[in-house]
């Protein structure tokens, strides 16, 4: 059969072939219209790239002026141009790879500079705005456009360029910070006869004269500063044989002297044994039994009779007495409501700090500011030793002083008050509320001493009623901070001594603060605080914890604190408000 008939007996053939056609055409038709939307979708994708970099890069520049306004406008504007220099958007990074960064910014303003505006005032949150005022501004505007734009394939749909604009703006928060101190009256220790050892005497004895200063230079009887054996004088002669004798007593030993010869000297001890020594007509005679003296007696010069003189000295029952009136302090009254001369007197004959620094039997100023740091701290007992420059007590006040000023250099919106550990029942203590009057609370820090009200820790106890003032007086929308500060271990709770007790109120007072969003800053100071704790209450807060190391010298120590409430008042929590 010829094709011909074929054909005519298959009609549908003949008509497939002029589609297979048709679908080439309209392929090819398509593939430019996809070919199209790529282009579109590559560009779109492109232009929302540069907007999200764009976005970025005004964030940044918006946040670093904000954080460097404390520094004034001019560091803060300087910022935001070296930020937006550094985060270019697109391909603009390969214009600011070579030079100094400030030549980099004198280009990128010359080239980009039309299209940033930048504001520096304050956040008006009910206006959504920023002000501008005369001084102490918090809030830095930054809105940026990047103009032409080129695009990859628009110049096909008759679109070569395109504009993006993003603005961003940046403003520091207010913060509520509450001062925690540690009043126990370790706080006092390194001015202390036992930190000889750890600091040196030397240190010791500079510090002593320091306190000595502050206190006005007083004058009781004859006491000098650098601690002197008491010299008892006999009774004055009353005719012109017999002499005028006096004793030194230095516990164990005495010296007898005479101002005529000394035939004998006889001392009992606190063994009840009597020595006898025979100085042979010589002036003065040292006995020394090694035993603690209670009565002394010399024979010298004659009585009106020819009789030998005998001049007797009470060691024993009216010792304190006897060395009292040997030091001019017998119609002298005591100067402080707590304490006495003869307190202070059997504290220098007893062992303790006086004897370890080598004072024991001598009195003078040096070991009685000793006795009031040791044994009448308190201000109920000695008012006036807030004033005297007690380690490291008086590190931590200076710190604080140094904190203050730096945070009223700022805009004043930063409030700041005063816990202390611990009050006259042993709880914490709120010495002030939140206050923007920062002079008060470096008043109030200063007029304190080591053992103000109570000896133990109560490291709790501080923190509560730092929490409870915030919880109840901070602002809304102000940053809660607590900055907590011990030299020693936790050890009284509930109103007695229990250190496990005592540490897990700590604990739990950390996980009360978190919980309210309250972040705690925890400095130790010196080689007796719990490093381990404070490690662990700023741990549960979010917060930093600051090691001052033991064994350090009041400069060192003293730097060292200055450094870490420096950084604490210069950290300004930042936010983005658009």
């Amino acid at each position: 059969m010829s094709s011909r008939r074929k054909d005519r007996e298959n009609p549908v053939a003949v008509r497939t072939a002029p589609r297979r056609g048709v679908i080439v055409v309209l392929a090819a038709v398509l593939m430019i219209v996809m070919m199209g939307f790529i282009a579109l979708s590559v560009d779109v994708g492109y232009m929302f790239t540069m907007q999200s970099q764009l976005q970025r890069s005004v964030d940044a520049a918006a946040l670093a002026g904000a954080g460097s306004l404390i520094e004034g406008e001019d560091v803060a504007t300087a910022q935001v141009h070296e930020y937006l220099t550094h985060n270019p958007v697109g391909l603009q990074w390969k214009e600011f790879t070579d030079g100094d960064t400030a030549g980099n910014v004198d280009l990128f303003l010359t080239k980009y500079g039309d299209g940033l505006n930048l504001s520096i005032g304050d956040w008006n949150a009910t206006t959504a705005q920023v002000e501008a005022v005369d001084d102490s501004p918090s809030t830095v505007s930054v809105r940026m456009t990047y103009q032409n734009m080129p695009f990859f394939f628009g110049h096909l749909l008759g679109r070569d360029s395109f504009d993006i604009t993003a603005e961003s703006i940046a403003t520091y928060q207010s913060r509520d910070i509450m001062l925690v101190l540690d009043l126990s009256g370790s706080m006092n220790d390194d001015s202390e006869f036992n930190a000889i050892s750890k600091l040196g005497f030397e240190h010791v004895y500079t510090n002593g004269q320091q306190m000595y200063a502050d206190l006005g230079y007083p004058v009781y009887g004859d006491l000098t500063f650098d601690p002197q054996y008491a010299k008892a004088q006999g009774a004055t002669p009353v005719s012109e044989g017999q002499a005028k004798t006096s004793v030194t007593y230095r516990g164990p030993s005495v010296v007898a002297s005479s101002d005529k010869g000394i035939s004998k000297v006889s001392v009992r001890t606190s063994s009840g044994s009597t020595y006898n020594y025979y100085p042979g007509g010589a002036t003065s005679y040292t006995a020394n039994p090694n035993q603690e003296v209670r009565y002394v007696w010399i024979t010298s010069g004659k009585n009106a009779d020819n009789s030998d003189q005998v001049h007797s000295f009470d060691f024993d029952g009216n010792r304190v007495s006897t060395i009292r009136n040997a030091l001019g302090l017998n119609n002298v009254a005591y100067p402080y409501p707590q304490g006495s001369w003869n307190d202070y007197i059997n504290y220098c004959l007893g062992t303790g700090q006086n004897n370890n620094a080598g004072y024991r039997y001598r009195f003078g100023y040096f070991n009685w500011i000793n006795y009031l740091l040791e044994r009448r701290y308190s201000y109920n007992a000695t008012p006036d030793l807030w004033k005297v420059s007690a380690q490291p007590v008086t590190a931590v006040k200076n710190s604080v002083d140094l904190f203050i000023h730096f945070m009223q250099e700022g805009d004043g919106r930063d409030r700041v008050g005063l816990a202390v550990y611990n009050a006259p029942d042993g709880n914490g203590l709120l010495e002030s509320t939140l206050t923007d009057n920062l002079g008060f609370i470096m008043a109030q820090s200063r007029q304190r001493q080591a053992g103000h009200y109570h000896n133990y820790t109560n490291i709790g106890g501080g923190m509560t009623v730092a929490r409870e003032e915030l919880q109840a007086r901070a602002r809304v929308g102000a940053v809660k901070m607590m900055v907590l500060l011990t030299d020693g271990q936790a050890n009284w709770v509930n109103g007695g001594v229990n250190s496990g007790a005592a540490k897990q109120y700590v604990l739990d007072e950390a996980y009360l603060c978190a919980e309210n969003h309250i972040k705690i800053l925890t400095i130790s100071l010196g080689a007796g605080a719990d490093k381990a704790l404070m490690d662990e209450v700023a741990q549960i807060t979010n917060g930093v914890h600051f090691n001052v190391p033991g064994g350090q010298t009041v400069a060192e120590y003293t730097e060292d604190l200055t450094n870490i409430f420096r950084q604490v008042a210069g950290h300004r929590p930042l936010k983005l408000v658009k």
